[in-house]
């Protein structure tokens, strides 16, 4: 079985980083899962959770028949 984590804030969950000027980020939310960023890796996903105060939510994949 295989585990990906979602960073969710409020309702909304997120979806990518991007750069703007002077070092600093803007952060895209998605209002659902389906456009949400999954992340493999769980210090990825716990960086990104303390920077925009969100949680950490681990989702198991099965395969399904």
């Amino acid at each position: 079985m295989k585990s990906v984590y979602v960073v969710k804030l409020g309702n909304l969950y997120f979806k990518e980083k991007a750069s703007i000027l002077f070092g600093k980020y803007r952060y895209t939310m998605a209002d659902n899962l389906d456009d949400a960023s999954f992340c493999e890796d769980f210090d990825y996903a716990k960086k990104r959770a303390e920077e925009i105060g969100g949680d950490i939510y681990k989702i198991n994949l099965e395969e399904v028949e």
